[in-house]
């Protein structure tokens, strides 16, 4: 038979924690698990990619495609998704 046991802590800066079970809790093998919330993403994937775009060589040269090449193809799978 399993039992559970849950409390709440906050992770502090060392990401160290103490934990101190209740005496009811059995002295053996035990599995711990941590849940926690993902921090909310708010970025803006348009401007990612713009972001990324804009980075790019504006001539192709040895490292790919220029940035007018890669605007060209996705421009292209985009009218064949229609």
């Amino acid at each position: 038979m399993q039992a559970y046991y849950e409390i709440q802590a906050k992770i502090p800066q060392n990401h160290q924690l103490k934990l101190q079970l209740p005496d009811i809790i059995p002295a053996g093998l035990v599995k711990i698990a941590v849940i926690y919330e993902l921090p909310e993403v708010t970025e803006n994937k348009a401007a990612k990619m713009a972001a990324f775009l804009k980075g790019l060589p504006d001539e192709a040269d040895q490292s790919g495609l220029s940035r007018a090449a890669i605007n060209d193809y996705i421009q292209q799978e985009r009218q064949g998704w229609d």
